[in-house]
């Protein structure tokens, strides 16, 4: 079943077209990534089903146009870690992690106890709890990155979109966030650089070329030496070690 569904989406700015008649399918509890070369428009998709750029009966979640779901309705269900982030430099771990609860706040109200816990559950997660107390303006883009994975987390949403999540983050860190991705076990849509990481972790997959959708479907079927020299340009050489597929150049 999909949970979010793109249909002959285009968008067009400055008389350039950056997606053209884009059809996306993305199924419900499961992690897709979105792949491609550098501009073939995956960023910009995301943008789309994030609501951060408006649509026009081209962008469905559960069946409804994404353009008539209220924003604190999509809030509820839906969170959203974009690949530019602007913070609060002076702002504590804890302050911004449990900034996630907030569609849940009723007016007027503090935080409650249960929303601590959760954020704290979160901050377990990626490995940040003993950080709590940091300033954001004393931590590193990798720290600060694992910062806003734990706020999305703490909003407990069906569905999470991270474009390019695991940029900054150090290899431990990358893979630490894809295992807590399956392990949450509801949709995850990511967009990813590492294919390596995308056909290990990532159930399915979307490959974009120049502002089209190339083809999509299982990750394991869909991504093959020859296709991915066709996106990219290069050689690739695709091996299994202890039971895990690696993609190198």
């Amino acid at each position: 079943m999909c949970i979010i569904e793109v249909k002959n989406l285009s968008y067009t700015i400055n008389q350039k077209t950056i997606l053209n008649n884009v059809n996306a399918q993305f199924k419900e509890n499961r992690i897709t990534a979105i792949i491609g070369a550098n501009g073939s428009g995956k960023s910009t998709l995301m943008s789309f089903l994030s609501k951060t750029r408006p649509s026009s009966n081209a962008v469905y979640f559960r069946g409804q146009d994404i353009n008539e779901i209220s924003a604190q309705d999509f809030a509820f269900q839906v969170s959203v870690l974009p690949q530019q982030q602007k913070m609060i430099a002076d702002f504590r771990v804890e302050d911004v992690v449990v900034m996630g609860r907030f569609p849940y706040k009723k007016k007027f109200r503090d935080y409650t106890d249960e929303d601590y816990r959760i954020a704290h559950k979160a901050m377990e997660q990626v490995g940040i709890e003993n950080m709590a107390d940091r300033r954001l303006n004393n931590m590193s883009g990798g720290e600060i990155q694992r910062v806003l994975i734990a706020k999305a987390l703490a909003q407990e949403p069906e569905l999470i979109l991270m474009d390019e999540p695991t940029n900054h983050l150090d290899v431990k860190y990358k893979v630490a966030l894809m295992k807590t991705l399956q392990e949450y076990g509801k949709t995850v849509i990511v967009v990813l650089h590492d294919l390596s990481l995308a056909i290990q972790y990532c159930d399915d997959v979307v490959v974009m070329v120049k502002g089209n959708v190339l083809t999509q479907g299982q990750a394991q079927k869909i991504m093959q030496t020859d296709l991915l020299e066709e996106i990219f340009g290069v050689p690739f050489v695709k091996f299994e070690h202890e039971g895990r597929v690696y993609i190198n150049y």
